[in-house]
């Protein structure tokens, strides 16, 4: 098996690195707006805008796994779901300091980081 390029890795990793900074971000500001801000709701991950995040996650979880031969149903779970969330929660921490966050730019979120899983072996 080959053993993927080391900018590849980097570039996974600090995708990682950010979705799980605004997983984190989002589940906190989610808690404390509870307590203090009526105004905003809490942070649902299958909220609005899931459908287009998990449907660019999925296509181009695909397109990268065929393409690089390392599909597998086990990998594709992980490889869509994971990005398909972490794109809703930074929608949700970037709309809360930005309400213009435009609907496409946590799809391409999504659809990075199902690339980048898509084409690492798991």
């Amino acid at each position: 098996m080959n053993s993927p390029s080391p900018v590849l890795i980097i570039l996974a990793l600090l995708w990682t690195v950010a979705a799980g900074t605004a997983l984190i971000a989002s589940i906190t500001l989610s808690v404390r707006g509870k307590r203090r801000e009526a105004e905003f709701a809490a942070w649902n991950p299958f909220g609005t805008g899931f459908l287009i995040a998990a449907t660019a996650a999925i296509a181009s979880y695909a397109v990268a796994a065929i393409a690089t031969d390392h599909f597998s149903p086990s990998g594709a779970a992980f490889g869509v779901l994971w990005p398909a969330m972490a794109a809703m929660a930074l929608s949700y921490v970037a709309r809360r300091r930005t309400p213009s966050w435009p609907w496409w730019a946590s799809a391409i979120f999504a659809a990075v980081g199902a690339a980048l899983y898509g084409s690492l072996p798991m």
